[in-house]
C-alpha cells in the first residue's frame, strides 16, 4: 500500500512515482508464488511504469530497450485478472485502451502510419505492432528483446 500512498501523495507523503513504482515492485517480489494478485497495487506499478517512461523520454515511447508499454500494459493486464468489483478497473480499461491505440497506430520499428488492421502484435508481450516480419526481426534486435515480458 505503501506504493499507492506515494502514487497519490496521501498519509503526509509527497507524490513521488519513483517511490510509488519502487514500492509496488517490492509488493510483488514479496508475494508468494500463487498468491492473488492485488489489483491495485498492479494499478499503480502500471500507471508509474508508463508515466515514468513519458518524463524520461519526453515522451518518446518506442525507444527500443527503454520502452515501457510492454511492462506497463502486463501489469495493467495483471490488475484485471483481480477482483472485478475494484474501482481501478473502469481505469485499467481506459487505459488499455489507450495505450494500445496510440501503439497500434504505426509500426514500432519503422513508425509507418497503420491502414486498417494490417499490423500484426507482438505475440509475447501484446505491447508492440509490427507492418511485417523484417520490421519485428530488426526491432526485437534493436532492443525489444529487453523490453518484451511474457504475458
Amino acid at each position: 500500500m505503501l506504493g499507492h500512498f506515494f502514487m497519490r501523495a496521501e498519509c503526509g507523503l509527497t507524490e513521488s512515482l519513483i517511490l510509488g513504482k519502487h514500492y509496488s515492485e517490492m509488493y510483488f517480489e514479496d508475494a508468494e508464488e500463487g498468491d492473488p494478485c492485488n489489483p491495485v497495487s498492479a494499478c499503480n506499478l502500471s500507471l508509474a511504469l508508463y508515466r515514468l517512461g513519458l518524463d524520461r523520454f519526453e515522451r518518446i515511447m518506442d525507444i527500443p530497450g527503454h520502452s515501457p508499454i510492454p511492462k506497463s500494459l502486463f501489469w495493467a493486464r495483471r490488475a484485471l485478472k483481480g477482483d472485478p468489483t475494484v474501482e481501478t478497473n473502469d481505469l485499467v480499461i481506459k487505459f488499455i485502451s489507450m495505450v494500445e491505440n496510440e501503439a497500434k497506430s504505426h509500426c514500432a520499428n519503422c513508425r509507418k502510419e497503420a491502414e486498417g488492421s494490417s499490423f500484426k502484435r507482438c505475440v509475447r508481450c501484446l505491447g508492440a505492432w509490427y507492418c511485417g516480419k523484417e520490421c519485428q526481426v530488426q526491432h526485437w534486435k534493436a532492443g525489444h528483446k529487453i523490453d518484451c515480458i511474457k504475458r
